[in-house]
């Protein structure tokens, strides 16, 4: 019977306190437990670039920079509003100021001998200054918006470079993070698929469904006496017993496989 033959079917489904087979060899055992290791950095290289904090300061970055770039259109066109309106001021006041002088003009000028005529002139002459007094008047508040208007959306401007080129330092800063880890994923699943042909199937899909069950961890090492997977601590008898046996083991406590004897220095 070969060493991936030995196992039950309870046993792969982890559902026994049974006695594991002791026919496993320290071999396959200490290649079981280089396995463990590849997939915990595996796993926690996964977990560091699903959960980069850099990343998550860009996704900020980039949030604040579109909400900038929204708030700079509103203030462009608020800007531009203004200015379209201070314009078509300042053409309705010098529109004014023509006609009065013309007005004014004529009204000096001698030309008119009819005092009716020149009372109704005068009248007119004084209702145009009224009106572009007023328009003056309107002008000075439109400008003094404009000013304001101005410089919020050269401070949103300023904020949005300033944003922007803090987010693209930090997009290249993630993108050399990721990639770095992207190589090391890379060297670790290669190291993981040379070891896979050194254990035996059965063995495998155990450790892969204890895996599974319990947080990434399917094997352990016996160290100074205690589980490192669920870091317990055995008895001397149960050591004993465990180093007598030798082969495959499952911790008691977690019943994750126990790596005993030839794969690890007892401390």
């Amino acid at each position: 019977m070969g060493l991936g033959e030995v196992l039950s079917v309870a046993e792969i489904a982890g559902d026994t306190l049974g006695r594991m087979p002791n026919d496993v060899t320290p071999e396959a055992l200490g290649r079981l437990l280089d396995l463990q290791t590849e997939d915990t950095a595996i796993s926690q290289l996964e977990l560091r670039w699903a959960n980069l904090e850099e990343a998550k300061q860009l996704a900020d970055l980039n949030a604040a920079l579109a909400e900038l770039e929204a708030d700079l259109e509103i203030a462009g066109k608020q800007r531009d509003e203004i200015a379209r309106e201070q314009s078509r001021l300042e053409g309705e006041i010098k529109l004014l100021e023509d006609k009065t002088n013309r007005e004014e003009q004529r009204m000096f000028s001698g030309s008119i001998a009819n005092p009716k005529e020149l009372s109704a002139l005068q009248a007119e002459v004084a209702s145009l200054k009224r009106r572009q007094s007023d328009l003056e008047e309107t002008l000075l508040e439109i400008m003094v918006q404009g000013e304001s208007a101005t410089e919020t959306w050269k401070r949103l401007g300023s904020e949005r470079d300033t944003t922007a080129s803090r987010a693209k330092e930090l997009g290249e800063e993630v993108a050399r993070i990721k990639a770095e880890i992207d190589a090391d994923l890379a060297k670790h699943r290669a190291q993981r698929e040379a070891i896979v042909p050194d254990i035996p199937d059965k063995v495998l899909t155990l450790y892969e469904r204890l895996r599974a069950q319990k947080g990434g961890v399917g094997a352990a090492a016996l160290v100074g006496g205690t589980c490192e997977g669920c870091h317990t601590k055995l008895s001397n008898k149960e050591v004993e017993r465990l180093r007598a046996e030798g082969g495959l083991q499952r911790c008691d406590n977690c019943r994750r496989i126990l790596v005993v004897a030839g794969t690890t220095a007892e401390a």
